[in-house]
C-alpha cells in the first residue's frame, strides 16, 4: 500500500539510499556569519564566518560547486561546532564531516567506512568526544548496514554496531544522551533498504552498542528524533502508517528499562508525521513535523507533552510547509526548522518564546535552500542551520549553512 502525507526524512532516505547503492556498483558568543573567500585548509575546503546584524545569514551560498547534503548540526560553544551529511560523485556517495572553530568552517576526512554512505546525526560531548551515525552501502547484499563514527579529538574511527538480520537495511537516524555513558541512536530498519520499515533503537553504555527492542506496530512505522527527558529517560518520535498508508505521529519512551509507545494525536483526515524532538524539562517536551492531505500542502505540525498528555500546538497562521528540526535554547526558547517546497527560499524557522510561535525567515540570499537542522550554540544567543538545496535529489544539490544572530 502507498503510504500517504508528508516525505519528510523516512522517504528521502530511502530515496538516497538507492541513488547510493547505484552510484557504488557504476564505480564497484558571538554568531557566526557571512562567508568571506578563503583558500582549501589543509583539511579542505573552509568557510570564513564574521560578525553581522541580527538575523539569520548564509555562512555558504547554496551556490557551491560540489554536490552535498548537511543532515545534522551541533555545538559545543562559539568556537566548537559539528556538521554532518554525504558528499555524492560518479564514484558514489561519502559520509561528510565539517567542524567550525570559531573562525571557519573545514571539511574533515573520515576514514574507515567501507562502501558508499551517509551521515544522519552528530552530538559532541567535547572536544575529543563526538559521535555521528548514519548508514552505508553493502552492494553483495543489496542492503545499508549502520554506521558509527567517533571523534577522539584527533581522528575519527568506525564503531561497529551490532548486525543486524542479513536481509534488512539498518538506518540509524538521530542521536540523543544523557551522558557519554548513556547515548542512544534511533531509526529504522528496512527490507531491501526501502520496503516494509521498522522503528530501531541503538545503545551505546562506553563500551559496545547493543540493540534494544522497541514496541511492535501494526505496520510500517520509523523513529526519526530522539532527545533525552532530564529525568534519566528519553523521548523518540517518527511515524507509523496505518494499513491504507496514512501516516500517524509515533511517540516511543525509555523510562530507564524499557521503551512503550505513548499515543500522540494527528490531525483528522491529514497524515502527520514528526521528525524531531526537544524537551525543556520533564513536564514541557515539544515535537514537530508536519500534515497533509491529498488536497493542499503540507503544514508544520507540533505537539506539546506536559506531563500527562500530548497536545496539539498552533502554529503560526502564515506558517506552511514540513518542519525537520526542533531544539531546546539554553533560556527556554525553542527554535523549529524547516522546508517550504516551491518557494524561492524555502528555508525557514519558527521561535516559541512568552507561549507563541513566530515566523523567521531564512537569508533571502540563499536561494533554493532547505533546512535539516537547527542548533542553539551554549553561551551565546546564536544558532547553527544547516541543509542543502534541490533535497528531492532532482538535480545537482549544494550544502547549506546558515547562522543566527540575535
Amino acid at each position: 500500500m502507498a503510504r500517504t502525507g508528508p516525505t519528510g526524512r523516512v522517504e528521502r532516505l530511502l530515496r538516497r539510499a538507492v541513488t547510493l547503492a547505484l552510484a557504488c556498483a557504476a564505480a564497484t558568543a558571538a554568531a557566526p556569519p557571512v562567508p568571506v573567500a578563503d583558500p582549501d585548509g589543509p583539511d579542505g575546503p573552509a568557510d570564513r564566518v564574521a560578525p553581522r546584524a541580527a538575523g539569520w545569514h548564509a555562512v555558504r551560498l547554496p551556490s557551491a560547486p560540489r554536490n552535498q547534503e548537511l543532515r545534522s548540526v551541533a555545538a559545543l560553544g562559539p568556537d566548537a561546532a559539528w556538521a554532518v551529511g554525504y558528499e555524492e560523485s560518479q564514484a558514489g556517495g561519502a559520509p561528510l564531516v565539517e567542524r567550525y572553530d570559531g573562525r571557519v568552517w573545514r571539511r574533515l576526512k573520515v576514514p574507515g567506512h567501507r562502501g558508499a554512505g551517509s551521515l544522519e546525526a552528530v552530538l559532541p560531548f567535547g572536544p575529543g568526544d563526538v559521535w555521528a551515525v548514519g548508514s552505508r552501502s553493502d552492494p553483495a547484499a543489496g542492503e545499508d548496514r549502520g554506521l558509527a563514527e567517533h571523534w577522539d579529538g584527533r581522528a575519527w574511527r568506525e564503531v561497529p554496531l551490532p548486525a543486524g538480520p542479513a536481509d534488512r537495511s539498518v538506518h540509524p537516524l538521530a542521536l540523543a544522551a544523557a551522558g557519554p555513558r548513556d547515548l542512544w541512536a534511533v531509526g529504522a530498519t528496512a527490507h531491501d533498504r526501502t520496503t516494509a520499515p521498522r522503528p530501531l533503537a541503538l545503545h551505546w553504555d562506553g563500551s559496545a552498542w547493543r540493540t534494544v527492542p522497541t514496541p511492535g506496530t501494526e505496520g510500517d512505522a520509523a523513529l526519526l528524533g530522539a532527545a533525552a527527558d532530564r529525568a534519566g529517560g528519553l523521548w523518540a518520535v517518527g511515524v507509523a502508517y496505518d494499513p491504507d498508508g496514512t501516516g500517524r505521529p509515533l511517540t516511543e519512551h525509555w523510562d530507564g528499562r524499557a521503551w512503550r509507545i505513548v499515543d500522540a494525536p494527528g490531525e483528522d483526515g491529514r497524515s502527520t508525521t514528526l521528525e524531531s524532538v526537544a524537551v525543556l524539562a520533564p513536564d514541557d517536551v515539544w515535537a514537530a513535523g508536519s500534515s497533509t492531505d491529498e488536497d493542499g500542502p503540507a503544514r508544520p505540525y507540533l505537539l506539546h507533552w506536559d506531563g500527562g498528555d500530548w497536545r496539539p500546538a498552533d502554529p503560526p497562521a502564515d506558517a506552511e510547509g514540513q518542519l525537520h528540526a526542533v531544539a531546546a535554547a539554553p533560556d527556554g526558547t525553542l527554535w523549529a526548522a524547516g522546508e517550504q517546497p516551491g518557494a524561492a527560499v524555502p528555508a525557514f524557522t519558527l521561535r516559541y518564546r512568552d507561549g507563541a510561535w513566530t515566523h523567521h525567515p531564512a537569508d533571502p540570499a540563499a536561494a533554493g535552500a532547505s533546512f535539516f537542522s537547527v542548533a542553539p550554540v551554549p553561551g551565546t544567543g546564536a544558532l547553527w542551520a544547516v541543509g542543502s538545496t534541490q533535497p528531492q535529489l532532482q538535480d545537482a544539490w549544494h550544502p547549506v549553512v546558515e547562522s543566527y544572530t540575535p
